[in-house]
């Protein structure tokens, strides 16, 4: 479900930028800080995502008369009046659903035709304006008053600076940085995530560090061709310039970043940290994977259970009447809904207001013939619903070993 996929999402990238901030965020390796920056999102917005089912280990201990699948009692049933609000305010839950899914595709569907605005103008720059070349490096000319940046292997500088001599050196090496470390790909990287989970407030932040690290790192490739760390930190201090450009672009001039990096090039001579400050991450990465891509059955493995005579379900046909059926992936129970949910199945004969689920745990679940995946609400408004539960034994000879825990049939008539 979407709202479960948003918090376990944003649970493990909230836990994994805290582990950054602990552990990497003074860290002067900062190559290893770009691939945990990059590690980061990438893995938190994946992992929720998979689903994969585990069965626990066989249980020894399981009496032969045990049911294979428990009646609900009726106290179970949810009334319609803790379901529902009153008619005059109702909202349907799908109705809810649907509106929740709107308004995601509208801010999406806008920051994507931005997203796509911004990549259009840049290449269209990159590839219009005037080239010329500054000691072996190609700059590309622009009218804009707007300090130099980076778009891939475009080096962009106002047209004006370069006719003036305005142009460091320094400042040139540094947006070379930007262009032979491919710093764009990342912000390319992480302006989509931010387009496709914009509701994640922690995409923002990672947004800021992975930006804060390419500054580092063109920082640190200045000095490393020689200039004096002193004497770029002083320039980093007297340059100044009003105007900002699109985030997409590395640029030299961030006021917000300069407190940090004058900070982290006085610490040019500190040995870097080594690879093994990786391996804090394993622990967190290791239980926010079990936590979120595992799916437990909680059905022993491979052990037939005897089922009980009394147990009037199994293998008699019952019949439901419902507007829709939903199967759950939290707790692998099918739930009826409706305004006038009718059950007649085994010692069930009820009527109920909202919603309801009888059958207990279903592990395969067959609607007209065809297996049903799980959270997609199914509309049998107005129709008959056959509905029929198979033993283990029965099951597997229709359906083969993916059905060895039972299966639910539901079949329509109009």
């Amino acid at each position: 479900m979407m709202i479960e996929y948003i918090i376990e999402s944003t649970l493990c990238l909230g836990v994994l930028y805290v582990t950054y901030e602990l552990f990497f965020k003074k860290s002067t390796n900062y190559h290893i800080n770009r691939f945990v920056l990059l590690l980061v999102p990438l893995f938190s917005l994946i992992v929720p995502l998979l689903n994969i089912s585990i069965e626990l280990l066989p249980i020894q201990n399981i009496s032969t008369e045990r049911t294979f699948l428990e009646i609900l009692p009726v106290s179970n049933y949810v009334p319609s009046d803790s379901i529902l609000v009153k008619s005059t305010n109702a909202i349907d839950f799908l109705n809810l659903s649907s509106v929740i899914l709107l308004i995601y595709a509208c801010i999406t569907i806008s920051l994507i035709l931005r997203f796509v605005w911004y990549l259009v103008m840049l290449f269209y720059k990159s590839f219009t304006s005037e080239k010329v070349n500054f000691k072996g490096h190609v700059l590309s000319l622009i009218d804009e008053d707007v300090p130099p940046f980076t778009f891939f292997q475009s080096i962009f500088v106002n047209k004006k600076h370069y006719s003036d001599n305005k142009l460091k050196q320094e400042l040139i090496i540094h947006e070379i940085a930007h262009k032979y470390q491919w710093h764009s790909l990342d912000i390319i990287l992480v302006e989509l995530l931010q387009v496709l989970f914009w509701f994640n407030p922690f995409i923002y932040l990672l947004k800021q560090k992975i930006k804060m690290n390419h500054e580092y790192l063109a920082d640190d490739f200045v000095v490393r061709c020689g200039i004096s760390s002193k004497a770029y930190a002083n320039y980093l201090l007297n340059y100044t310039f009003p105007h900002k450009i699109s985030g997409f672009a590395s640029a030299f001039n961030n006021h917000k970043t300069i407190k940090n990096r004058l900070i982290m090039l006085s610490k040019f001579q500190e040995k870097k940290p080594k690879m093994y400050r990786l391996l804090v991450l394993i622990p967190a990465i290791a239980v926010l994977f079990i936590s979120t891509a595992f799916n437990a059955t909680g059905l022993p493995g491979d052990i037939q259970l005897s089922i009980s005579q009394n147990d009037k379900l199994l293998e008699n046909p019952g019949v439901l009447y419902a507007d829709y059926l939903t199967w759950s992936s939290r707790d692998n129970e099918i739930y009826l809904k409706g305004k006038n949910v009718k059950i007649i199945h085994g010692d069930n004969d009820f009527t109920v207001n909202g919603r309801a689920s009888y059958l207990g745990e279903v592990y395969h679940f067959v609607f007209n013939g065809q297996s049903v995946d799980k959270d997609i609400p199914i509309n049998v408004s107005g129709k008959k619903c056959i509905v029929v539960k198979l033993t283990p034994n029965t099951a597997m000879e229709k359906y083969g070993r993916k059905a060895r825990h039972g299966v639910v049939e539901i079949t329509t008539t109009d």
